[in-house]
């Protein structure tokens, strides 16, 4: 799990690239404990976004998704933004059931959608 300011999750995710090609439209989520870096699958070496985490730190974790399914997350982090922007949330994968997924956890609602891949899950959870 990765804690990160609502302001600046939204701030990272806001940067992601929108593409028609469904192929192209994944983005890929890297928490390595101090941070979380966005980058797409076809150019994972080039970091698009980075947020500083705080708080709680665990594991390293990997997870990709489509951009598309983001969009909702960001609607409502635009709207915790007003009155909790500085506040934490949580950024996780989630492999307790199958195919893995990501979740967003703040204020006692969570906003989630299915990973395309998961490498740091285990390999009977991974999608």
């Amino acid at each position: 799990m990765a804690q990160l300011k609502i302001r600046d999750l939204h701030d990272l995710l806001r940067q992601a690239p929108r593409r028609r090609d469904l192929k192209q439209d994944r983005i890929r989520l890297v928490y390595d404990s101090t941070a979380l870096h966005m980058s797409t699958v076809d150019t994972p070496g080039t970091v698009i976004a980075r947020a500083e985490t705080c708080g709680f730190t665990t594991q390293p974790w990997d997870v990709t998704a489509y951009r598309a399914s983001i969009t909702s997350t960001e609607v409502w982090l635009r709207l915790l933004i007003q009155e909790h922007g500085d506040h934490l949330i949580d950024v996780a994968p989630f492999w307790a059931q199958h195919p893995a997924a990501i979740t967003f956890t703040a204020g006692g609602h969570t906003a989630a959608f299915p990973a395309l891949a998961c490498p740091t899950a285990p390999a009977d959870r991974r999608p």
